[in-house]
């Protein structure tokens, strides 16, 4: 591992960029039913010593050792309802379209970025992003919460994805990408085309190569995992359309319409 930091080094400075041994992170990852822990406490990078971290911080988003993005939830709930709040206050001083405006800038880009990392997280941490999405909504339809409504006829009328929905969108959108363009090179490279052992009409519908896994929450959340299980279930049509314009509207329509 130490020989691969020197290695990513030499890139960076072939490339005209400097890694700043001071501002560098070390975490490990592994099962949070590993009875052992690890031995390894410090890395040593380009001749300095990091101890290694529960959670690490990397262009934004929190990863913990375990994986169950525990700290990354916390943060987009606390960052949101304290936005959600301030917005609340003024609710009755602006318009729809101005506090759509306000939570589509403050709330929802926090609960879109780096979501597709969150896929297959704990139905627990999944249900606090969607109570922020779902408060976000009261406010946005003044509706009260002890109003009885339904919140998925509201989500709807609003055109907003439920969280859960908008992480498979996502992710969908990166496969399609990566299928047709290419793009980027290093999701590209983790997937691989079905090729059934004999002569089926599925061999012609562009489906992928799902890899066998081992561990549930390490394996079947990895791209080249959760990428082409998701792939594999959309209907054909929409599989074989290449047009990113139109593959996104005939996604957001089936994933409204289930």
């Amino acid at each position: 591992m130490e020989a691969c930091v020197q290695d990513a080094k030499a890139w960076l400075c072939d490339n005209g960029l400097v890694m700043n041994n001071n501002k560098s992170q070390a975490i490990v990852i592994h099962s949070s039913s590993l009875r052992t822990p690890t031995s390894l406490t410090r890395v040593n990078i380009c001749g300095q010593l990091v101890e290694t971290s529960p959670v690490i911080r990397d262009l934004g988003f929190n990863v913990d050792a375990n994986l169950t993005m525990t700290s990354q939830v916390a943060n987009v709930c606390r960052s949101a309802y304290y936005h959600l709040s301030r917005i609340a206050n003024i609710r009755d001083s602006i318009s729809t379209t101005v506090c759509k405006s306000l939570i589509h800038g403050l709330v929802t880009s926090r609960l879109d970025y780096g979501n597709a990392i969150l896929y297959g997280i704990s139905d627990r941490h999944m249900h606090r992003l969607e109570m922020v999405q779902r408060s976000a909504a009261r406010i946005v339809r003044q509706i009260r919460r002890g109003d009885r409504q339904s919140m998925t006829t509201i989500l709807r009328q609003l055109h907003w994805l439920p969280v859960r929905k908008r992480i498979d969108f996502k992710l969908l959108v990166l496969v399609h990408r990566a299928i047709y363009n290419g793009t980027p090179e290093y999701l590209a490279a983790l997937l691989r085309r079905h090729t059934p052992p004999r002569s089926l009409r599925s061999a012609g519908g562009l489906l992928l190569e799902v890899p066998r896994v081992n561990l549930e929450r390490f394996g079947r959340r990895a791209f080249a995992c959760a990428g082409p299980t998701l792939w594999n279930k959309l209907p054909r049509n929409i599989r074989d359309n290449s047009n990113i314009t139109q593959f996104k509207k005939q996604l957001k329509t089936l994933l409204f319409s289930t």
